[in-house]
């Protein structure tokens, strides 16, 4: 015997996973680290399920028809522009400004006090799959369009999802159009939005995990005060063996000891973050930079030539002392010593080349520094 299945039990069973998926993206919303569009999302569950228990006690005639149509359609009207709404907040974009989110509901509410169409079962499923169609493929675009920014697992699954339940209306919108819908049409497709609308709030869990998890991560990765990588970045982005072609620099910015001295801590921090941020600005995209504590920095240039590698570094000292600083009227010397690998042929670790890299750096210091010093050594 096949699944029976009546539209005032789905609408209840859809009712209950949507209740469960606002409460289940409210609780993810007080513990995220991006929190934004989460409780919108959470209320838009909300209302589309007092929606669908107004509905459920329509069809029971618990209720005047003129009170449970137009209000179950006003609610089901709000709920999926406050959807794609949270959706859209959830990936970082600005907010959906209030007057388009009022003008869709607004729209239906005005036209179905006018023409009483509301009062029409397949006219009133018509408008919510209208509405719903449109707002839950808008919302799968929102979390599509940055898969290659942010590549989390969960992301693609919560736009097929989203596109799954956005078919499912169109494809009833069409049984509408053509006068083929049936109170058994509708009751499967609630059945299986249920489980869309639950999967959709588990993947909404589960994109704020993961993004807490990369921002975990990236913490311990990172330098807080340059934002720059650190040691233990650096360490796991070298690769084990440097590559002919690419090379490997020791940083070291010189009389920091003095300048913290003279000048205080603040300003040896202020140092730090200009000295990081004129580093970044001569480097690719590709190319490596992390503090290795103190005034040390790690610069690896993955693809360079021995003549390109020294031109660069080159631009990095003169970049460094470019840096205009001042503590309380008087001027801050800010220059830097290089020592730097240019690797020739295959063969050496990261570390064995590194360690070729601070002997040419220490050299650079002893030459009176605010300079770059090549170094010829290789390594077995």
């Amino acid at each position: 015997m096949g699944l029976q299945l009546d539209l005032p039990t789905v609408l209840l069973l859809y009712k209950t996973a949507l209740v469960a998926g606002a409460l289940s993206i409210f609780h993810v919303s007080r513990h995220s680290c991006r929190p934004q569009g989460l409780k919108p999302l959470a209320a838009a569950y909300l209302l589309l399920a007092i929606g669908a228990e107004l509905a459920g006690r329509g069809e029971y005639l618990v209720l005047p028809d003129w009170l449970w149509t137009h209000t179950s359609l006003l609610l089901g009207t709000v709920g999926y522009p406050l959807f794609w709404a949270g959706m859209r907040a959830l990936s970082g974009r600005r907010r959906i400004p209030m007057a388009v989110l009022v003008l869709v509901p607004g729209g239906w509410l005005v036209l179905g006090l006018v023409t009483q169409f509301p009062l029409d079962n397949l006219l009133r499923a018509g408008a919510f799959h209208i509405t719903a169609a449109m707002a839950l493929v808008g919302s799968a675009h929102e979390v599509w369009r940055d898969h290659r920014t942010e590549p989390l697992p969960s992301r693609p699954l919560l736009a097929g999802l989203l596109l799954l339940s956005a078919s499912i209306f169109a494809l009833r919108l069409l049984y509408i159009a053509t006068d083929n819908a049936s109170s058994a049409g509708f009751a499967r497709a609630f059945y299986v939005q249920m489980f869309c609308h639950f999967g959709i709030a588990l993947m909404v869990s589960s994109l704020s995990s993961e993004r807490a998890a990369v921002r975990l991560e990236r913490v311990a990765q990172t330098d807080t005060l340059t934002g720059a990588g650190n040691r233990r970045w650096a360490t796991s982005m070298l690769p084990a063996r440097l590559p002919a072609g690419s090379a490997i620099a020791q940083l070291d910015l010189d009389h920091f000891k003095r300048i913290n001295d003279r000048f205080g801590h603040a300003a040896g921090d202020r140092v730090l973050v200009a000295s990081a941020q004129a580093l970044r600005s001569q480097l690719r995209d590709s190319d490596l930079l992390a503090r290795m504590g103190g005034e040390e920095f790690l610069v690896y240039l993955p693809d360079a030539t021995a003549s390109d590698a020294a031109a660069v570094a080159q631009r990095l000292c003169a970049a460094v002392e470019q840096i205009r600083l001042s503590e309380q009227g008087e001027d801050i010397p800010v220059t830097v010593s290089i020592g730097l690998a240019c690797v020739n042929s295959g063969g050496g670790t990261w570390a064995d080349w590194l360690g070729a890299a601070d002997r040419a750096l220490y050299d650079a210091k002893r030459a009176g520094r605010n300079r770059v010093v090549v170094t010829h050594e290789r390594t077995a």
